[in-house]
């Protein structure tokens, strides 16, 4: 049985919910709807943190459900805003949680499910790209 009758979109929802509960399970979070909501806080700093071309290559990675989470309310001029630490990571994290959750836990959850679950190559590429400081919010 489907839920919305197409498979291409059912898969995604059932990717994303799988993504979401691996973030949850890493917040000890209950409700998916709180992972999702810290999901959405560290896609966002990410995605303004990269080059338009990165944002874009990082995004063809992500479930369907999840591409269109990171590009809401995107607006590619302007950047990568110029985030050169962690501190300063972490605050547009905390910016966009409105302080519901702590911003270095959501950030390491996040990176931990990424890194999990996309292919390797695309997380070197981003890693790459960013500042020494910011390579290290992800995983080892």
């Amino acid at each position: 049985m489907t839920i919305t009758g197409l498979r291409t979109l059912d898969h995604s929802l059932s990717v994303t919910q799988e993504w979401l509960k691996d973030v949850a399970e890493e917040m000890g979070l209950i409700d998916q709807q709180e992972a999702f909501v810290a999901t959405r806080a560290v896609l966002h700093t990410l995605r303004d943190r990269l080059t338009v071309d990165e944002a874009a290559h990082f995004a063809a990675q992500l479930p369907i459900l999840l591409q269109g989470v990171y590009y809401h309310d995107w607006t590619p001029r302007g950047k990568p805003v110029k985030m050169r630490s962690k501190e300063e990571f972490y605050a547009a994290v905390e910016e966009k949680l409105m302080s519901q959750y702590s911003p270095i836990e959501a950030t390491r959850a996040v990176l931990n499910v990424i890194q999990s679950r996309m292919p390797c190559g695309q997380i070197d590429s981003i890693k790459n790209i960013l500042p020494e400081e910011l390579r290290d919010l992800w995983p080892a």
